[in-house]
């Protein structure tokens, strides 16, 4: 996701006219509230490895003890884009069984999207990034979002004008292994009164492999993600009806969706302060809301969800409208026996990113 707005107002997507937005106040979600996350400030340089990638010197904070309370648009158009996470990770050796919905080849890694409309992939292990092709896809808008489903195919919404500061999008459906391969499936924008959404595959539970994308609905007002009772929606996907269908309201208008091999879903979004939401798919009630003291939104922003871990990919400089991304690690399972500790893992992407997706094939736990 990407925004022309002053940063501050950038919660979920973007904005493309150069006024402010507003912020509406921030209202406490249900379900239980962990103490707030800090970053420190990345200390380290990037350097370049042998693929041409970026790995970056790793800053890391543990969680401090005071309690809180609970889409990137890509340039590339003439619109917003954003793009919310999603798994589309390896075929997992620590996942569910995919005997019923098997795992296409090629999705162990993170698809993330850059501001010229670009697919590369992410590497946790290796913290290297790396150019799958330019899209394919016959459109000339920007990119807004991105969802990767286990049958190797990326979903893909961009962004169209409507007027001086509204925005409406758009679904192409291409190949993750050659997005050159990109098609209109004959979505109608706006269908259901879905105007923009953040989108993520999830299987269905820990037992069921099979995977559904899941929408987080975003109002297409240029810079003005927020955040309050009922703000916001979560949706399901009907490819057949090619509509979103409502599940219940959030309290968040536009955030990042990712989701997990083991039926779990997650949002990255919030104002003023960011934050990753657990949402029940059944209810779109919040289980877990887990603040952050300092990894802002940014102008340009998504997340995913690999080896029992967050990645969060924002701009490394969070005051700027330009330049390009960072990566943050948050040790969500302390598997690194970090306290769930946030981590600049790579201070300089080679790329401005603005969409992630990760499909249900990606590993649950930390592989090896």
């Amino acid at each position: 996701m990407r925004s022309r707005s002053a940063p501050w107002l950038v919660a979920l997507a973007l904005a493309c006219n150069s006024e402010p937005g507003t912020q509406a106040t921030g209202a406490a979600a249900s379900g239980p509230t962990l103490p707030n996350l800090t970053l420190p400030e990345p200390t380290g340089e990037a350097s370049s490895d042998s693929d041409g990638g970026t790995v970056g010197t790793g800053t890391t904070t543990g969680a401090p003890t005071t309690s809180g309370d609970p889409g990137a648009p890509t340039t590339g158009g003439s619109g917003p884009k954003f793009d919310l996470g999603e798994d589309t990770g390896p075929v997992a050796t620590t996942g569910p069984d995919d005997a019923l919905c098997p795992c296409a080849p090629k999705l162990d890694l993170i698809y993330v999207l850059s501001d010229d409309r670009e697919l590369w992939t992410y590497d946790p292990l290796a913290n290297a990034f790396a150019l799958v092709g330019p899209l394919g896809c016959p459109t000339t808008d920007g990119t807004f979002s991105m969802g990767v489903g286990r049958d190797g195919f990326a979903w893909i919404q961009t962004t169209i004008p409507q007027g001086i500061s509204n925005f409406v999008g758009d679904l192409f459906r291409l190949d993750v292994s050659n997005p050159q391969n990109c098609v209109d499936p004959g979505y109608s924008p706006g269908a259901n009164g879905w105007v923009h959404f953040g989108m993520a595959f999830v299987s269905e539970s820990a037992n069921d492999p099979c995977d559904r994308l899941y929408g987080q609905h975003w109002n297409g007002q240029a810079g003005l993600w927020s955040e309050g009772p009922g703000a916001g929606k979560l949706g399901v996907f009907d490819p057949v009806a090619l509509q979103m269908n409502t599940i219940g309201v959030t309290n968040y208008n536009g955030a990042e969706l990712t989701g997990t091999g083991d039926g779990r879903l997650y949002a990255f979004g919030g104002v003023p302060s960011a934050k990753l939401i657990q949402f029940d798919k059944q209810t779109a009630q919040a289980i877990e809301t887990l603040p952050f003291n300092n990894l802002p939104l940014t102008n340009a922003f998504a997340f995913a969800f690999w080896g029992g871990d967050f990645y969060f990919f924002t701009l490394a400089d969070p005051n700027g409208q330009t330049g390009n991304s960072k990566v943050t690690k948050l040790d969500y399972d302390d598997s690194d026996n970090s306290g769930k500790a946030l981590t600049t893992v790579n201070g300089n992407a080679p790329i401005r990113i603005v969409g992630a997706g990760v499909s249900t094939c990606a590993p649950i736990e930390p592989p090896g």
